[in-house]
């Protein structure tokens, strides 16, 4: 008896020992089975462009992320990143076969754009490219380029895709964010005054929404989805990017 005893003791030892390194590989695995987070690096592209005496008149300088993984998802964000990239280098250069700017000293024609990884938490990938194109003049055009991607599955993904609707109701939704900006915060957001002689500011603004498109003008942060009218859109240079948001599940 005394050593059945002793047996059931060393058991339930070994059970409870079991138990408690079987929670802590269990606490351990926890974060691998969560979608990890991609790894991004800089790939960054230089151009200057001379004129016969040396003279420069353009320059295209451009930073894009690339995933280091050879994951599918990763693969497949990675093609149309090198898409975005490819088409970027291939305006800059009709920019300078086309630039007539006359070069100034401190000043040249130029072309630079860099990005942010606006999300990357193993639900979806986001990254907003921000440029800035000058050709002359007082002041440049600032510019964005946003691509945003399911993690798990690499597929890009439209802002309608993103709430399950279509791109009609996507653009009504956020004209209507637009609209209850504005009731909110009125000019002071950023929008014109004044824009229409012959009507109100908010129906200015209803007419500028009317024929713009949301369906890829967004990036993910923060658990919203965040809209962008371009400088001129919806309000002066001044203003920059005018953006509302919703949140996404």
């Amino acid at each position: 008896m005394r050593a059945k005893s002793i047996f059931l003791k060393r058991l339930g030892a070994m059970a409870l020992a079991a138990g408690i390194v079987f929670g802590a590989l269990a606490a351990n695995m926890q974060p691998v089975s969560a979608a990890a987070k991609f790894k991004v690096a800089d790939k960054k592209y230089e151009k200057t462009y001379k004129q016969d005496n040396g003279q420069v008149y353009f320059e295209a300088k451009g930073v894009f992320p690339e995933i280091k993984s050879n994951s599918k998802a990763a693969k497949k964000i990675n093609q149309e990143l090198k898409k975005a990239k490819t088409e970027w280098i291939k305006q800059s250069k009709e920019k300078a076969s086309g630039s007539n700017v006359t070069p100034l000293p401190s000043m040249n024609a130029s072309d630079e754009i860099s990005y942010e990884v606006t999300s990357n938490d193993g639900k979806y990938f986001s990254v907003l490219m921000s440029g800035y194109d000058y050709q002359g003049g007082a002041h440049g055009m600032p510019y964005r380029i946003a691509l945003t991607f399911n993690a798990k599955t690499g597929e890009k993904l439209t802002a309608a895709k993103l709430f399950g609707t279509t791109k009609a109701k996507l653009n009504a939704k956020v004209r209507n964010l637009y609209l209850k900006k504005y009731d909110t915060e009125g000019v002071e957001a950023g929008f014109y005054e004044g824009f229409a002689s012959d009507k109100s500011d908010r129906d200015a603004l209803k007419d500028n929404l009317a024929p713009m498109d949301f369906n890829n003008a967004f990036y993910v942060k923060d658990g919203k989805v965040v809209f962008y009218a371009n400088p001129y859109d919806l309000g002066p240079y001044a203003a920059g990017y005018i953006e509302v948001s919703a949140p996404v599940k």
